[in-house]
């Protein structure tokens, strides 16, 4: 199996190793998960870059993972709606199973403590939770595969009080990336 996962800063592995990125941690002899995250990216950045990033590999399965800046930035939840569909529509002309995976959840006050004051973090969590919702809903309406980061991760949270898995309320650390890897693997049981 060749699996691409076409993504922003949570794909690449901000702050942590390259072993240590769930992309990476995801490769077995079986199976190739091919890393292009970019940090910062947004969804029209993921779209501007299809062809080059993933029809040009050819993945069996193609996971998407963005929305996050786009909010930061500014902009309106429709316009990662609008990417992430013509990114699955894409990838499906071109013979790819698209995987929809939503983002983490964010820790406003950890992000806002290490990153510039440039956004609201709290807002960018209220906004990505309306964008995750529309993405589960549109996976639903078409049945499509999909990974829930967000809400695996917020369970892990829940389990683990007091344990901290974010480097800045944003990116995770490299234990994240691991319960990230196992929230992949997890999903894949059931595809």
């Amino acid at each position: 199996m060749r699996s691409l996962c076409l993504g922003d800063s949570l794909t690449y592995g901000y702050g942590v190793k390259p072993d240590e990125n769930w992309v990476f941690l995801l490769n077995t002899p079986c199976s190739t998960f091919i890393n292009k995250g970019i940090n910062g990216d947004t969804t029209g950045g993921m779209l501007a870059r299809f062809c080059s990033d993933a029809v040009q590999e050819k993945p069996n399965y193609l996971f998407l993972a963005g929305g996050i800046n786009d909010l930061i930035a500014g902009l309106s939840e429709t316009i990662p709606q609008a990417n992430y569909y013509a990114m699955i529509h894409q990838a499906f002309h071109h013979n790819m199973i698209p995987v929809v995976c939503t983002c983490l959840p964010l820790i406003p006050e950890e992000a806002r403590g290490k990153w510039p004051e440039f956004t609201s973090f709290e807002l960018v969590c209220e906004r990505y939770k309306a964008l995750r919702e529309w993405l589960l809903n549109f996976c639903m309406a078409y049945d499509l595969l999909h990974v829930d980061f967000y809400g695996e991760f917020e369970k892990v949270l829940s389990q683990n009080p007091g344990k901290n898995f974010y480097l800045d309320g944003v990116h995770p650390t490299a234990e994240g990336h691991q319960i990230m890897a196992d929230i992949v693997l997890s999903a894949l049981q059931g595809f």
